[in-house]
């Protein structure tokens, strides 16, 4: 900082430091020397920016039940007393506090504490900004840059972790766990889209696949290759009608799981690639012949790039072209999949080629990869250019992918004896004409459709794969540069495939880490041991009888229940002589579990050998809520003391003994940090982190988030909570919907999970300063999803009963809304004459809104509709036209509009064989003509 020219001043609590000529020594459990500090500071220039780094390990604490958390109390309360700049900075840096990445670390548990502080921070001084930031448990070099990066970032996240050069951020995921996240190695999964035409509803669902047969073989996919026929579909692009309309994927790389009889080149537990039905899953059927075991060297991804782009540019130039050695080739999307695959194979097969692309940048690249001559592939006329090359000798073979006047172009470039090769589809099933004159001096013309040969001539299949893997084997053929992205960013890999702009392959990874960490099992439910011993702290409050009652019902018979006042009230012995009348051994200790003595003994009495202690349920808390301004050590500690510190304390006590759970109750205070809950929120944030420090030692543990507990919870013994809590929209959850919760995130093995029942419009409405928050984007998404679905039916009424004069108004308001849906934008920051391509607008952007579009207004819109308007007032006229709208004219009639028809066929879809490459263009955005346009077996070109 000194050396940027900033004021800086460093701070070490306990040591002797100097301010303005004054002698300071600052302790942590002082707040008068926090506040003599800034006092002086604020004389000479007041600091509009701190950096509190969190102190490491208990051992380093004077009073280990405040968990390091008196000095930042009195920091915050210092600064907000203090005369400071409008507003202040407080960035908190911990380490390894964070459970973030895959590192199998255990969490700083002790830092946990200071985040929930901080959240609650950040809610109630308005003056107050900063941000959570998590260095990395072990220490490295890089961590200073990365820590200075993060100190000058400016972004909307209140909390982030640094490991290695992933930067972690916190987000909420409304619902239940998704498959990615729960789901054993064992279930397989496949990608499936919600809703056909959005990228955003791509996501991968558990399936059953097929028995695997005769000649057939099951793959356990690593890496899937995503191919341009696979975006169309997702787009609702594909004919509907085709038998593989919603599969995607068509070549994997993996393990092999089971084979059929009649399959001896393989076996389990083999490599292998090649062609698979449904091959963007993580498990895949294939034909035996389609399946080969990958080359030594090769890893899954470099595998997955070869299969459907080799076999194509090998039947296309060996099969049917029959290169020889010394002919010349011309390779249209020479950047593309099966444009570099053919630039290999031509080479190996002793030709001179020459490759069109459409960029520079992909021509640059051609130049690299050894094309001794690239031309630009919209040049309309590159004929002449491959003229020249060849001193208008022409070439022998062209391999063409692209349409209408590049057919006749090229035929016009062939030599005598040449082969034209066609791998495209729009001028074949549009039954486009093609000039013979060019063929007169016996050149031929040849059409590859390989979805054909893939799925009518196995035995060739089998043959070209074969060759195809000998030639990689031996090096002479390469797999292809690729882009991989991982399972869970599929719609990312779609977006870009759509656009044309990659390079070689684009593939879906599909790694063990994409699945629950090794060891992390599904059981069929959760399991009470009648033979051993269940601990319940805090078990004479409302939910410590609740879940008494339910170990009891799932054949617990023996309990110790423990709080600080023991069963001292007429109620609580009344609830412990209903046990026992049940016939369930009830062993009642009176134990502060925030006391080492008090815990040592609690244990003591719970090791009879013949019931061991099995799980722990730890429930004992105190509430004593106030502003941060109000609050002192003492009362700190007294909600930290039973909740945080006696968690440690039975971790302790406990991590030795084979339990099958340890389970905490926690509440969302930790998670969202509510104004005047700060000691809550810090005991609760330790609380979760306790509960992956714990997994990460391989012991169990769940923390649950609660949010409001009725029956027989705290706040339904103040009926004023419940009342305020009922405005903000969050309601109660009942006992029977807690025992549920706690036994359904038992069986599935869940570390942490929040339990919230609330109204998220009404709540965000409330909390105005949450709208912002990245950490509930995702959540804030869906409710404006689900509030635009329930505009659907508005706006078609409306339409309806509009007039010709209001229908543009109408239509203009239902356009704003899906362009801000699809663009994550706010409606009324929209202008009518600003460009979509201002706002960020992609070519598959453009598809989604469209289709947006015809969900709210109840008609199709036309595919070129966006193409053709460039902004949003000339979208909003061209289809309010289209509609019968009129600003002038005579009496308003109220007849329904009439139906837009598309350019091309159905309202729901459009005919792929149909469209010429141009209008492909128009749907997908200019980037993806010409250079990436589709073959007959829909592969990316």
């Amino acid at each position: 900082l000194r050396d940027t020219g900033c004021k800086a001043r460093i701070v070490r609590t306990g040591d002797r430091f100097s301010v303005a000529g004054d002698d300071f020594t600052v302790a942590p459990e002082r707040p008068e020397d926090w506040e003599r500090l800034l006092e002086k500071c604020a004389g000479d220039l007041p600091p509009d920016r701190i950096v509190f780094l969190a102190t490491e390990g208990f051992d380093r604490l004077t009073q280990p039940a405040l968990m390091g958390t008196d000095a930042l109390l009195h920091l915050i309360q210092a600064v907000n007393g203090a005369k400071q700049p409008a507003k202040v900075r407080l960035d908190l840096v911990t380490r390894g506090a964070q459970p973030a990445g895959r590192t199998g670390t255990p969490t700083a548990v002790m830092q946990a504490p200071l985040l929930g502080l901080l959240r609650v921070m950040l809610n109630e001084y308005p003056n107050l900004t900063g941000r959570g930031i998590d260095l990395p448990t072990e220490t490295s070099e890089s961590d200073f840059c990365s820590l200075w990066d993060e100190l000058l970032q400016v972004d909307g996240e209140r909390e982030v972790a640094l490991r290695g050069e992933a930067r972690y951020v916190q987000r909420l995921v409304r619902g239940q766990s998704s498959p990615e996240d729960c789901f054993d190695s064992q279930i397989p999964l496949r990608l499936e889209s919600r809703e056909r035409g959005h990228l955003d509803t791509l996501s991968f669902k558990p399936f059953s696949p097929p028995d695997c047969g005769r000649g057939q073989v099951l793959i356990e996919v690593k890496a899937a290759g995503l191919n341009f026929r696979d975006v169309l579909k997702a787009l609702a692009l594909y004919p509907s009608e085709a038998p593989d309309a919603r599969f995607f994927g068509d070549e994997v790389a993996g393990i092999v799981k089971a084979v059929g009889s009649g399959v001896d080149h393989i076996k389990p537990g083999d490599k292998v690639f090649g062609l698979a039905v449904y091959g963007l899953a993580t498990h895949a059927l294939a034909r035996g012949g389609d399946i080969r075991r990958i080359p030594d060297g090769l890893s899954f991804e470099e595998a997955a790039t070869i299969p459907v782009v080799f076999m194509t540019a090998w039947h296309a130039l060996h099969n049917v072209a029959r290169i020889r050695k010394g002919d010349s080739v011309l390779v249209h999307a020479g950047a593309g999949g099966v444009g570099m695959a053919a630039i290999q194979i031509a080479h190996h097969l002793g030709a001179e080629v020459i490759a069109t692309a459409g960029s520079p940048t992909k021509r640059t690249l051609l130049e690299r990869l050894g094309v001794k001559y690239v031309i630009d592939s919209r040049r309309s006329d590159f004929a002449d250019s491959v003229m020249e090359l060849t001193e208008r000798r022409g070439v022998d073979v062209v391999l063409n992918a692209l349409a209408g006047e590049a057919i006749p172009m090229g035929l016009s470039c062939l030599a005598e004896f040449g082969r034209f090769i066609e791998i495209g589809k729009r001028d074949i099933y549009q039954n486009s004409r093609i000039p013979l004159w060019p063929l007169r001096r016996n050149a031929s013309f040849h059409v590859v459709a390989m979805d054909a040969v893939f799925s009518g001539d196995e035995a060739l299949t089998r043959r070209m794969l074969e060759e195809i893997s000998s030639l990689i084997g031996q090096r002479a053929l390469h797999p292809l540069p690729f882009r991989s992205f991982p399972a869970c960013r599929a719609d990312a890999a779609f977006r870009l495939m759509a656009q044309g702009k990659h390079i070689g392959k684009v593939l879906v990874a599909l790694p063990d880490a994409f699945r629950p960490p090794r060891g992390q099992v599904l059981h069929p439910g959760f399991q009470v041991d009648p033979n051993g011993s269940y601990l319940i702290t805090g078990a004479f409050g409302g939910y410590g009888k609740v879940l008494a009652n339910w170990l009891v019902e799932s054949g617990a018979r023996r309990l110790v229940l423990t709080s600080r006042s023991g069963a001292a009230t007429p109620e609580a012995e009344a609830f412990v002589s209903s046990l026992r009348g049940r016939g369930v051994d009830v062993a009642v200790i009176q134990a502060d579990v925030g006391c080492r003595e008090d815990v040592a003994r609690l244990m003591a009495s719970t090791g009879l050998a013949s019931h061991p202690l099995l799980g722990v349920f730890h429930l004992a808390m105190v509430i004593d809520d106030a502003p941060i301004a109000s609050l002192s050590r003492d009362r700190m500690q007294s909600v930290l003391e039973p909740k945080a510190y006696g968690a440690w304390l039975l971790h302790e006590a406990t991590k030795d003994l084979d339990l099958d759970c340890f389970v905490m109750f926690s509440s969302v205070s930790s998670i969202f940090g509510n104004p005047a809950q700060a000691n809550y929120a810090a005991a609760n944030a330790f609380l979760d982190s306790l509960a992956y420090h714990r997994r990460a030692l391989g012991l169990p543990a769940l923390t649950i988030n609660w949010g409001v507990l009725g029956g027989e919870g705290y706040v339904a013994r103040n009926e004023r909570v419940a009342e305020f809590l009922a405005r903000q929209g969050t309601g109660e959850l009942s006992p029977r919907e807690v025992v549920r919760l706690t036994e359904s995130s038992l069986t599935n093995g869940a570390t942490q999970v929040m339990a919230i029942r609330v109204d998220w419009a009404k709540w965000r409405q409330f909390f105005r300063s949450m709208q912002e928050r990245p950490l509930l984007g995702r959540i804030f998404a869906a409710v404006e999803d689900q509030e635009s679905s329930g505009k659907i039916n508005d706006y078609r009424q409306r339409i309806e009963a509009a007039s010709p004069e209001e229908l543009e108004k109408i239509v203009g308001h239902a356009v704003r809304e899906a362009v801000a849906s699809v663009l994550r934008v706010k409606p009324e920051t929209l202008r009518d004459d600003q460009p979509l391509t201002d706002l960020g607008l992609d070519s598959l952007m453009g598809v989604e809104i469209e289709n947006t579009l015809e969900a709210s207004l109840g008609v199709a819109v036309p595919p070129a509709s966006l193409t053709r308007a460039r902004t949003i007032g000339q979208i909003v006229v061209l289809i309010a036209e289209q509609m019968g709208a009129r600003k002038t004219g005579a009496v308003p009639s109220k007849k329904a509009p009439a139906r837009i028809e598309p350019e091309q066929t159905s309202t729901d879809e459009v005919d792929l064989a149909a469209l010429s490459d141009e209008e492909i263009a128009s749907l997908l955005g200019e980037e993806a003509t010409l250079e990436s346009p589709s073959g007959s077996d829909g592969s990316e070109r």
